[in-house]
């Protein structure tokens, strides 16, 4: 009978033992399990993006350089995903300057569920119409907010453009070489058809062929370089009277569903050769001061 309460008494000890192990084994066996739930949900998140996604905002989410089924390059259409703008910080500035109250990983994936229609961006989520299930969406939401980095948020603070507060201060512009970077890669055409073909205007943007003549005389005090530059720098600082939506004249939104990044994206020779192409000319006079947030990286704050 002893024997048998001792050889109890041990295999109990045992068990405790194990389990106390296993116990303490478990967090990090948790973790581990975690983790590697979570990486597959990246890698299912990229090869969604990489099929949906890259198109408008670049094949690494930078809205850089973007290509089509063909694999021809268009311009990038989107907004920069992998951006400090959006990504770093509990309280990133997009979120701020977008009036979200809720979390950055909700606004993300609310986002890509129910799109932004009326900039362009499809709805993707099932419950809005689109062809994605809440566990994609989960996962295109992990993989882009994957890009945090210390990189990208925790090194040295990035200086961004300093633009000329006088269009008259930009060099000499190239016509030609505009008509190419209105297309690609910045993509001006989507929005707003070609300058020299009103026919194309089809999309959100006002067709911007009439701006030789009428830019002039949308702002008082304004040349139409002034007008121009402003308008690509500040998109909400004046709201143009009439786009064409689906091909129908109509009011533009407020505030302007315009990309406000277009200062980080182009140089100084860029902006004089896109006025250049719309314009006609090669120089341009200027009336007034516009005032870009110097330093800005991330595009100003929409008012």
């Amino acid at each position: 009978m002893q024997t048998k309460i001792i050889i109890g008494t041990i295999a109990f000890m045992l068990t405790m033992i194990i389990l106390g192990f296993i116990a303490l084994n478990e967090p990090a066996r948790l973790e581990a399990f975690s983790a590697a739930y979570e990486g597959r949900s990246i890698e299912n998140g990229a090869e969604i993006f990489v099929n949906n996604c890259a198109t408008c905002h670049g094949i690494d989410g930078t809205a850089t350089q973007c290509f089509d089924a063909t694999g021809a390059e268009t311009g990038c259409v989107g907004l920069p995903l992998n951006n400090a703008d959006l990504l770093c910080g509990n309280r990133p500035p997009r979120l701020d300057a977008m009036g979200w109250a809720g979390t950055k990983s909700d606004f993300i994936e609310g986002t890509i569920a129910a799109g932004r229609p009326w900039a362009g961006m499809p709805t993707w989520g099932q419950q809005f119409g689109g062809p994605l299930q809440n566990n994609e969406l989960r996962d295109v939401a992990l993989f882009v907010q994957n890009w945090e980095s210390e990189t990208l948020c925790g090194g040295e603070e990035v200086e961004g453009p300093v633009w000329p507060t006088r269009v008259s201060d930009l060099p000499a512009g190239n016509p030609e070489n505009g008509a190419n970077i209105y297309q690609v890669p910045l993509g001006c055409n989507a929005c707003h058809g070609l300058v020299e073909d009103e026919s194309t205007a089809n999309g959100p943007g006002p067709w911007l062929g009439a701006l030789a003549a009428e830019a002039a005389d949308r702002k008082e005090g304004y040349t139409d370089a002034d007008y121009i530059y402003e308008s690509i720098l500040l998109p909400n600082a004046h709201i143009a009277p009439e786009c064409l939506i689906g091909g129908n004249p109509s009011d533009c939104p407020e505030p302007s569903t315009m990309l406000s990044n277009f200062g980080q994206r182009m140089t100084e020779q860029d902006m004089a050769d896109i006025i250049a192409y719309i314009l006609g000319v090669t120089e341009f006079e200027s009336n007034v001061d516009v005032v870009y947030p110097e330093g800005s990286v991330a595009p100003p704050a929409e008012e």
